[in-house]
């Protein structure tokens, strides 16, 4: 199964780690993301380039939490050996036409704002930042979809914690127009659950609220993205993604939903 177009939209949109790519990534850590990318490109004579722009909505599961909505660049690089797909960059370290195993770094967007939330209790908390992740992808290809499991750690020593996914696609043509179901499993350490939706001490005596410390989480997800040719170097996309939270996370006192809706549309020119 040769990586379509879809398949690499979901990697730009959603990318390695196990947390999407796009929803509340801020302005900072976007344009340090970029330079990274850029370093990583001037480093390599790529294969094949696409860029494009796109537009995010993401319904975060905090209490009274403002809906996040992102429009940003887009890129996908990809030639032997090095590649980027989004705000992931990385090195292959194995390519072969039915199996990647790569290294990478990509930015972590998840991030708690407290300016962002109408709830009295939770503004008086600390904020949770966005970080950056490294770690390690392998991907299956096979004539039955694509299989991949991915692990990274935060290396900005925000949650020092551990997250990634594992996941299927599927990519189905019918012409033009290309559909892509995907389902799998986003986890995170305790560290990292903690970090994101924990409440220490301090906080809960400053809130009120009460203190929390979750385990580690498994949180399933279901996603379906659609790809329409133009032209043959045109393609406008949708992808859609809902994640369900695990009950750890559910549980804690900064969330009022069960679930992670998101929403990205855009458009993308292959050279």
């Amino acid at each position: 199964m040769e990586q379509s177009t879809s398949l690499r939209l979901l990697s730009l949109i959603f990318g390695q780690s196990g947390n999407r790519a796009l929803p509340g990534a801020g302005r900072a850590g976007l344009l340090a993301t970029f330079i990274m990318l850029t370093t990583a490109a001037q480093a390599v004579a790529a294969t094949e380039i696409a860029v494009g722009i796109g537009g995010n909505v993401t319904f975060t599961p905090y209490k009274r939490y403002d809906t996040q909505w992102t429009l940003l660049p887009m890129i996908d690089l990809d030639s032997e050996y090095l590649y980027i797909r989004g705000t992931t960059a990385g090195v292959k370290i194995c390519n072969l036409d039915f199996l990647e195993v790569s290294v990478f770094g990509a930015y972590d967007a998840t991030s708690f704002d407290t300016t962002d939330t109408s709830d009295a209790r939770l503004r008086l908390l600390q904020d949770r930042d966005a970080s950056v992740a490294a770690g390690m992808e392998i991907r299956l290809l096979t004539p039955y979809g694509m299989l991949h499991a991915s692990a990274a750690r935060d290396i900005l020593n925000n949650s020092n914690g551990w997250n990634g996914a594992l996941g299927y696609v599927y990519s189905v043509e019918l012409g033009p127009l290309e559909i892509i179901p995907a389902a799998g499993l986003y986890w995170s350490d305790s560290r990292y659950t903690s970090y994101y939706y924990g409440i220490s001490g301090r906080e809960s005596r400053k809130s009120g609220l009460a203190p929390y410390d979750p385990g580690g989480r498994s949180s399933p997800y279901l996603g379906l993205t659609m790809s329409y040719s133009l032209t043959d170097t045109w393609d406008i996309f949708c992808s859609g993604e809902i994640v369900f939270l695990d009950g750890e996370i559910q549980d804690s006192p900064m969330v009022g939903k069960s679930q992670i809706r998101s929403l990205t549309i855009g458009i993308m020119y292959t050279f």
